[in-house]
């Protein structure tokens, strides 16, 4: 069997940077050690599966890391979006759906910018953080919150997030949860926050850029700052930029991409 593969920079205007996916359009859904066996092999942080689902006038999604199945990963889904729009020059929006979050839209912007609209997932405070999360961080954050996808250590400022080593032997026991580091970012700087997002028990050490953590860190950072209106920069070894709105409901998360590789697999 020969499938269709794309891989996209997501977050990025820039070949090489952001975050890398793979995005496999599909006639029918394989079976899931199939899709397993492809995400390995493909070895991104993430691979996209799509199947259009004329019952939900959506194209249901799958994203799988090199380890296992993910319930939500953002850049995944718009490098999705921009390898649907790059196919249909007449298309403006698209609806995505996959289980754990329900539907995704995804909107072409003028300049090439991609907006998809995410439910908010809020972080709460942690008032007894695990040991594991305590000493898995160094230096030590100020705070600590979690959300259904990751515990959130909150730091002083951006230089704090730069240097934090993690012992991932120690983060790996927090699994299902991932953990993401945030700042402020300094005076001047054209981004409001930064963050970095370690996931050893589900992808790998460090994702280079973090769609679907947004949906957390930008309400949060709206309440610190007082504006709905951010741009987050993820402070990874590719780094990568989103532009996000914070609604009462929903946040906006939008970026662009740069197109890698269209070819074809065989399986």
């Amino acid at each position: 069997m020969q499938l269709p593969i794309h891989i996209v920079d997501a977050f990025t205007t820039e070949r090489f940077k952001g975050n890398q996916a793979a995005v496999v359009p599909l006639e029918a859904w394989l079976p899931a050690a199939t899709l397993q066996a492809i995400a390995t092999e493909n070895n991104l942080s993430e691979t996209a599966f799509l199947v259009w689902s004329a019952e939900r006038a959506a194209f249901e999604i799958r994203w799988f890391s090199p380890l296992k199945e993910i319930d939500f990963c953002g850049h995944a889904t718009l490098a999705s979006a921009f390898v649907l729009f790059a196919a249909d020059a007449a298309l403006r929006s698209i609806t995505f759906w996959a289980a754990a979050v329900g539907n995704v839209t995804a909107t072409q912007e003028a300049g090439g910018r991609i907006q998809m609209t995410f439910p908010r997932r809020d972080a709460r405070p942690v008032e007894a953080p695990p040991a594991a999360l305590v000493d898995g961080l160094t230096p030590r954050p100020l705070s600590y919150l979690v959300n259904q996808q990751a515990y959130v250590a909150v730091y002083a400022s951006e230089a704090d997030v730069r240097q934090v080593q993690p012992d991932l032997d120690k983060l790996t026991t927090l699994g299902p949860l991932d953990v993401v580091v945030t700042a402020p970012a300094p005076a001047g700087a054209p981004y409001d926050f930064v963050s970095r997002y370690f996931w050893p028990a589900n992808g790998g050490v460090e994702d280079p850029v973090t769609g679907s953590i947004h949906a957390a860190l930008a309400p949060y950072w709206a309440g610190q700052l007082g504006q709905n209106s951010l741009v987050g920069h993820q402070v990874s070894q590719r780094t990568g930029t989103l532009f996000c709105e914070v609604g009462d409901t929903t946040v906006q998360v939008s970026g662009h991409c740069a197109r890698y590789l269209s070819g074809t697999i065989t399986v």
